[in-house]
């Protein structure tokens, strides 16, 4: 007996394993018609509470290859409104997988002009563009020379634009909103407008002058963004009573271990750049220092120099977790941490 339901058994799960192959496009269909619905409603920002300050972290990478992290890339909402911070390689296209609105950008603020941190503007201002049909250009801030950057995307994107033009249409794409306009700012307050203020302050990124981190005010909290920089006094004082503190990482004994592997194998002018660069990037101990002195609440790493696996990643804090006793993590693209007052912190990833 137990020998024939064996059997019908296996017959039943055969043919509907057939069936199921038969019918697979029409499954696969409704699988993805399904999945879209679900992708264009979903609706982020209902998730974070307007009253709340959140920092979300679109590119966690550096200029070293890395599979899972976009170029350098912060996003902070506040208001309901973002405020984007460096757009790094493939970071734009992240902050679209992380599901926020583009039409909510109010501008990109770069801390200097390194191309890892401004080389996927172009990209994403098509994206904002076409997505939103939007009807002014993006507005890119940053050190002097970012207008030459932004006249030269537009006009490298230029021919493109007429194409997307002719084709979908003015009511989609209206030409007005084509393009990116610069705009030169100096340390000093830089945005004030419904509760949100961003301040800029100089940091030490030489030969790379003028450079800049920024600190966002919002509702009595605050997060405060170094950008590349060596270690110095002013960004304890700048990022002084922040909540968070979001910092660039080099890991000194990483990068000299790179170093010297690159000198073994003959790579001198590899093995040069991995010598040079750790002269104008903050420790994560020293980084630990600032957060001490600056008194904030939780130390955030981004800009990860080297990426590292995962199960690995804990080598890059070296003795940082000495020097500052309060929460010390290193992002994920995708991550995004909300503040809800001092000390309450949430992360949360948009992308798993």
């Amino acid at each position: 007996m137990r020998k024939k339901w064996l059997l019908a058994a296996l017959g039943l799960i055969g043919l509907v394993g057939a069936v199921a192959y038969a019918q697979r496009d029409t499954i696969a269909m409704a699988l993805i018609s399904r999945a879209a619905d679900g992708a264009m409603a979903r609706n982020v920002m209902a998730d974070l509470p307007a009253d709340q300050l959140h920092v979300g972290f679109c590119g966690t990478g550096s200029p070293l290859p890395s599979r899972d992290r976009a170029a350098a890339c912060t996003v902070v909402i506040a208001n309901g409104k973002l405020f984007v911070f460096d757009m790094g390689e493939g970071s734009g296209e992240t902050l679209s997988l992380m599901g926020m609105p583009l039409d909510k950008v109010q501008g990109v603020w770069l801390t200097h002009l390194h191309s890892d941190h401004f080389e996927g503007l172009g990209p994403f201002t098509l994206q904002r563009w076409a997505g939103t049909s939007a009807k002014t250009p993006l507005k890119v801030s940053g050190p002097t020379g970012v207008t030459e950057i932004t006249e030269g995307l537009n006009a490298a994107y230029r021919i493109d634009s007429t194409y997307r033009v002719a084709h979908h249409g003015e009511a989609v794409v209206p030409p007005s909103g084509f393009g990116m306009t610069g705009a030169a700012i100096e340390p000093g307050i830089v945005y004030n407008a419904n509760g949100v203020r961003i301040t800029a302050f100089a940091v030490d990124h030489d030969p790379i002058t003028p450079a800049f981190g920024y600190r966002v005010d919002y509702k009595g909290k605050s997060v405060t963004i170094t950008g590349d920089t060596a270690f110095t006094p002013k960004l304890a004082a700048a990022a002084k009573g922040s909540d968070l503190l979001v910092s660039e990482l080099l890991s000194p004994r990483i990068v000299e271990t790179l170093a010297n592997s690159a000198q073994k194998a003959g790579m001198t002018n590899r093995a040069k750049i991995f010598d040079d660069i750790q002269n104008y990037h903050i420790s994560p101990e020293l980084a630990a220092d600032v957060a001490k002195s600056a008194d904030v609440g939780m130390l955030a790493f981004t800009h990860i120099v080297p990426s590292l696996p995962k199960p690995l990643e804990f080598a890059l804090l070296g003795e940082a977790g000495d020097n500052y006793d309060r929460p010390i993590s290193v992002m994920h693209d995708g991550d995004v941490i909300s503040i809800s007052g001092p000390k309450a912190f949430k992360t949360r990833n948009l992308l798993n």
